[in-house]
C-alpha cells in the first residue's frame, strides 16, 4: 500500500493479510472502495490461483480475505478481477469452459452473492490468453489480449447488447 499526498507516494507498506510463500495479484477496488479484490495462490486456494475480496475498513485496515469460493474459482487459474459500477464480477479464468486459453468471465451479482459465470464469448475472447477486462464507463472499457504475434495488445470495445439474461 502507498498513499498519495500531494504530488509524493509514501513508502511502500506489506498489508497484514499477506503471507509468506503465498503470491498476491491484480488488486481491484470495489466502486464504493470498501471491497479490495485480488488472485493468489495462497493456503486454502481451491486451485492455482483464486479470487478473495478484502473489506477495507474505515479506517485503511484490512479484514481477512474471503475467497469467492467454487462459483467462480476452479482447479486452474482465476485472475484479474474487476468490479463494475453494478457491483458485477469480470474475471478471467482458464477454468471454466472457454475458448481457449484465459478467457473473460461475468458473474452478476445477485442478492450479494456471485452467481455462474457468463463466457463473454467472440470478439472479446479467443482462443488466445485474454484477460483484464475493465470498464471505464457502463460501456465502453478495455481488455489485453496476445491473440496477434502472441503479444500482448490492449483492445477496446463497447457493450451493444446485455450480458445477463434474467428469466
Amino acid at each position: 500500500k502507498s498513499v498519495k499526498t500531494d504530488n509524493t507516494w509514501s513508502k511502500l507498506e506489506k498489508l497484514a493479510f499477506n503471507t509468506v510463500g503465498a503470491s498476491y495479484q491484480h488488486p481491484a477496488l470495489s466502486p464504493d472502495g470498501e471491497k479490495l479484490y485480488f488472485s493468489s495462490n495462497r493456503q486454502g486456494s481451491l486451485g492455482e490461483f483464486d479470487i478473495y475480496y478484502v473489506k477495507v475498513n474505515a479506517d485503511g485496515t484490512f479484514g481477512e480475505p474471503t475467497n469467492l469460493g467454487p462459483t467462480i474459482n476452479t482447479v486452474n487459474r482465476e485472475h484479474f478481477p474487476f468490479i463494475s459500477e453494478e457491483g458485477n464480477l469480470f474475471f478471467s479464468s482458464n477454468g471454466h469452459l472457454g475458448l481457449g486459453m484465459l478467457d473473460v468471465f461475468a458473474s452478476e451479482l445477485v442478492k450479494n452473492k456471485f452467481i455462474r459465470p457468463v463466457n463473454l464469448g467472440v470478439p472479446v475472447n479467443s482462443r488466445y490468453d485474454d484477460f483484464s477486462l475493465n470498464y471505464f464507463n457502463k460501456t465502453e472499457g478495455f481488455f489485453a489480449s496476445n491473440r496477434k504475434n502472441k503479444n500482448d495488445d490492449i483492445y477496446s470495445f463497447e457493450q451493444i447488447g446485455q450480458i445477463f439474461v434474467r428469466e
